[in-house]
């Protein structure tokens, strides 16, 4: 994850550049960006030169290796939305901590779920995305594990990319 000290330089993005943009999430993530009414995308270069895309001033998408993933933020705001996996409650602290998800915590698996896609987790309480992570098998594999990681994290509650957002 790159490190989320400062934007060195932001630049509100071009219409056609925000279309792009938007296709580009729809190509990766496989899902439509909403929400979003006549706003565009700015685009911030962070001190480590890493990509970020910010709406009203929170990062709410970040690039790395090519891929571009989706904050929490943009998840609870509904800007984007992605196939989800259902934690216990037992398994919450561990996940807002950083874990990566492990077969046994996992209770709901969306049906769309593939091996490499970007996905969100949330608690079987209230349904609130605790993290995002990156698949490690399709949704019929996890079903059937009774081991192992099923979903690497990649962003969570109270990490560097939640705590840059809260202070600005």
């Amino acid at each position: 994850m790159p490190k989320f000290e400062r934007i060195k330089r932001r630049h509100l993005l071009k219409k056609t550049e925000h279309r792009d943009e938007l296709e580009r999430i729809r190509d990766i993530l496989g899902s439509q960006v909403g929400n979003l009414g006549d706003e565009r995308f700015e685009e911030g270069i962070l001190d480590d030169d890493s990509r970020v895309l910010l709406l009203d001033g929170e990062i709410v998408f970040w690039e790395e290796e090519g891929t571009l993933y989706p904050t929490l933020r943009a998840l609870l705001s509904g800007i984007v939305d992605l196939p989800e996996i259902t934690v216990d409650m037992g398994a919450v602290k561990f996940v807002a901590n950083g874990a990566d998800i492990m077969a046994p915590g996992v209770v709901e698996i969306d049906d769309v779920v593939k091996d490499g896609q970007v996905v969100a987790i949330v608690d079987e309480r209230h349904g609130k995305p605790l993290a995002v992570g990156v698949a490690t098998m399709d949704a019929e594999d996890m079903r059937n594990t009774d081991s192992g990681k099923v979903v690497l994290s990649r962003h969570h509650v109270n990490d560097e990319l939640w705590q840059f957002g809260k202070n600005r």
